[in-house]
């Protein structure tokens, strides 16, 4: 008898498990369904309560039926002071967690008027929300994305006055970039990111070293994020613009 129970638990596992994702949310091309993805800025740009503006989502039904979904936040781990809300067919209030109205998607139909918005207030750091999307016909028929929002500053003087980037330049940059730094801490890295957190470059740097030059003419054109890492830690972070 137990082993009858057991293979039926495991019949019925393999079946919520064979379930495939029809709801997909991608960005710039790139997959992010049920996954981690991250916004990376400059808080300078943000004063106030202004707010950063992540946007470009593509959101899919690949199902054989309609689906009325809706969007669901879930704060995980947020910054004290910071706000945030979402639009969703309408923009609503930093106060709700879930759109009161639904986006129809038929068959390969498309949605891209999704867009999530966090004003840091002043906080650097990093918080942290989930985004559910739900098919009310079907409350187990999800796909949800972590977006971290990662408020960079401008520099970081509260460390220390010496290890900091002093320059990335030419900026706009088309071919080469060269970066200065002070620092003379061991096992630091200079580190380039895009708007998506996808790192794009590492490179060691020795320590008492003045500067670096790296080549950027394969990376596409846009808004990068050049930053100075020691023992792990974010010592100092530039923004780059690479135009051609």
């Amino acid at each position: 008898m137990k082993k009858v129970i057991l293979l039926s638990l495991i019949a019925i596992a393999t079946l919520r498990n064979g379930v495939a994702q029809e709801i997909k949310i991608s960005r710039g091309g790139t997959d992010y369904t049920n996954g981690t993805i991250e916004a990376w800025f400059d808080i300078a740009d943000y004063p106030g309560t202004s707010a950063f503006t992540f946007s470009g989502f593509i959101v899919k039904n690949t199902g054989n039926s309609a689906k009325s979904i809706r969007m669901i936040r879930q704060e995980v781990s947020v910054l004290s002071s910071t706000s945030n809300y979402f639009c969703w067919e309408a923009c609503y209030s930093p106060n709700t967690d879930t759109s009161t109205g639904n986006v129809i998607l038929n068959p390969n139909g498309e949605f891209a008027d999704m867009f999530l918005d966090y004003a840091p207030s002043g906080q650097t750091g990093i918080s942290t929300i989930r985004y559910l999307l739900q098919n009310v016909a079907n409350l187990n028929d999800t796909a949800s994305m972590l977006v971290h929002y990662n408020a960079t500053p401008t520099s970081l003087n509260e460390l220390s006055a010496t290890p900091m980037l002093s320059a990335v330049f030419p900026n706009p940059a088309s071919n080469q970039v060269a970066i200065n730094y002070n620092i003379s801490q061991t096992q630091s890295t200079i580190e380039i990111k895009n708007l998506l957190g996808q790192v794009q470059r590492v490179l060691p740097i020795v320590a008492g070293s003045k500067n670096i030059n790296i080549s950027v003419a394969d990376m596409p054109e846009g808004i990068y994020f050049v930053t100075l890492k020691s023992g792990g830690n974010i010592i100092d972070t530039k923004r780059l613009m690479i135009s051609r």
